[in-house]
């Protein structure tokens, strides 16, 4: 009988021994799985993080890729342009001028005859290819720009608008001269174009300004820096007296 109870008691110690080592043993595994699952989630994060990381840097790349192919293209374009500009230069088209007398109804015609005559150059085509509007008359990425100088000191005359060609390739003359190679331009470019004669906002007086109104904007120079002049697009104030349609 007293063996039996030592023997039973010696089981009891075995199995709770075994059962605390057991449960040892379980939580150690459970403690572990569970580090082992931060970790993974851990870097499964990591990992979300670096495929989202080389898609972002894929798609900066192919971005890249693409504004290097636009900006390629886009030189070839102004290259080619550059050299059919100097060809249309080299051809240095002959100069004529129309005297711009008589009333404004009868000037505002001889200017809408001077610029229609025009508008089958092929010069006037090229520039009306090359030449970009928004806020300003673009030409080549760069603002249209001539250098301004009076009809007197050009032409020996007062009043006269030279031939738009010869001013597109030159870029020197007045208000006149600028809107009737504008008006061309403009009109070659699809536009409805009014060749407008008056005064700009603030001004009075007998003096006369000429310049382009396309829809509701006109195309005029505001602001000369040393006598040259930018072409700018927009409302500035003008006060047309009378406007011719091109």
């Amino acid at each position: 009988m007293q063996k039996s109870l030592v023997i039973a008691l010696i089981i009891a110690v075995v199995a709770s021994t075994a059962s605390i080592y057991l449960y040892d043993k379980c939580v150690q595994a459970e403690t572990k799985y569970s580090l082992l699952r931060i970790e993974y989630l851990s870097l499964l994060e990591e990992r979300g993080k670096y495929v989202e990381q080389q898609k972002s840097l894929a798609e900066r790349l192919q971005n890249c890729t693409k504004m290097l192919e636009k900006a390629a293209e886009e030189r070839r374009d102004v290259e080619r342009d550059v050299e059919e500009l100097k060809d249309l230069i080299s051809t240095n088209p002959e100069r004529w001028t129309v005297r711009l007398e008589g009333s404004i109804v009868e000037r505002l015609d001889k200017a809408k005859r001077a610029i229609e005559d025009s508008l089958n150059s092929p010069i006037i085509s090229k520039f009306a290819e090359m030449i970009v509007v928004s806020d300003a008359v673009y030409l080549n990425g760069k603002r249209f720009s001539f250098d301004y100088v009076e009809d007197e000191a050009m032409l020996k005359e007062k009043d006269a608008i030279v031939n738009p060609e010869w001013f597109l390739i030159h870029r020197v003359g007045d208000c006149d001269d600028v809107a009737a190679a504008m008006a061309a331009v403009m009109k070659v470019k699809g536009y409805d174009v009014r060749f407008c004669v008056g005064q700009r906002e603030g001004e009075s007086g007998d003096s006369k300004h000429a310049w382009v109104r396309i829809g509701d904007e006109d195309v005029d120079y505001r602001y000369c820096v040393n006598r040259v002049c930018e072409m700018e697009v927009g409302y500035f104030g003008n006060i047309a007296e009378k406007c011719v349609e091109i």
